[in-house]
């Protein structure tokens, strides 16, 4: 193996590690999100690195806490759709940096390679930062509803 294929195999695995360990080690999400029941108590942390935790009461107000327990479902769903999408993806956005090693060198041009691939990213990315903003708007609303 020569130089570039191994710093694109370490460029993977540091990324790839980086967003596992945050993601399934932290239980980390891009909304910041989280939450803890005990009872009828639910405690909302919110903040991605210093969080800020809020208790609430929720005996009177179970169909906003059952409706903020979803959408924080749905967010965390996406956001392990986005890290498998991210493991598949970034392999051949960084073999395109290896002429030699590029996926399909044969049928398709370098230029083309590339525009394939990064508008397929562009695509995903789009579709996933619409989903995440909906999905932020809506656990804050709920969010909001809870600590009235």
């Amino acid at each position: 193996m020569d130089k570039k294929v191994i710093g694109i195999i370490a460029a993977y695995t540091l990324i790839m590690t980086s967003l596992l360990v945050a993601t399934f080690g932290a239980d980390w999400n891009p909304s910041g999100y989280d939450y803890s029941i005990d009872g009828q108590t639910l405690t909302i942390e919110e903040g991605l690195f210093s969080k800020e935790t809020e208790t609430v009461d929720v005996s009177d107000k179970q169909m906003e806490a059952v409706l903020f327990y979803l959408e924080v479902s749905k967010e965390r769903s996406l956001w392990y759709t986005d890290v498998t999408v991210i493991g598949l993806i970034l392999p051949f956005l960084l073999l395109g940096f290896i002429p030699e090693r590029r996926p399909f060198r044969k049928f398709i041009p370098k230029q083309w390679y590339i525009i394939i691939v990064a508008a397929i990213a562009l695509l995903y990315g789009a579709y996933s930062v619409t989903g995440h903003l909906e999905h932020l708007v809506q656990i804050e609303e709920y969010v909001s509803q809870l600590l009235e």
